[in-house]
């Protein structure tokens, strides 16, 4: 009987590690424009762009957005296997591009841009 109490305590705590890991995650904003990626007020999301740091690839993200609406957090690289994730908030309901350029040293060799929805 004592066993069976503590399967349940563990089985309580793994469940509630798996409810704070997916409360915490991001979503991914995968399509570029001129498609429209939806997300909901309030969401936390990513998007992940290939940067090789061998290769001298970077990504630099606008200034050009509407902090009211989609709210930049940070950057984190994840090596040159996973590239770099941006993360973002949708503040409030309403429309914004994000756009990004990909430089080789100081030559621009990509630009990239999201349009993010957020709805309630």
């Amino acid at each position: 009987m004592h066993n069976k109490s503590i399967l349940k305590g563990e089985m309580a705590v793994v469940l509630f590690l798996l409810f704070v890991l997916q409360a915490c995650s991001y979503h991914t904003i995968e399509l570029e424009s001129p498609a429209i990626n939806e997300v909901k007020a309030g969401e936390k999301f990513t998007i992940i762009l290939p940067e090789n740091h061998n290769e001298n690839f970077i990504w630099k993200l606008s200034d050009q957005r509407n902090s009211t609406v989609i709210e930049y957090i940070n950057a984190v690289w994840h090596g040159n296997d996973k590239g770099i994730y941006y993360n973002f908030k949708a503040v409030k309901t309403g429309t914004d591009t994000l756009h990004f350029t990909q430089l080789k040293l100081k030559d621009t060799t990509r630009l990239a841009e999201y349009i993010v929805k957020a709805v309630n």
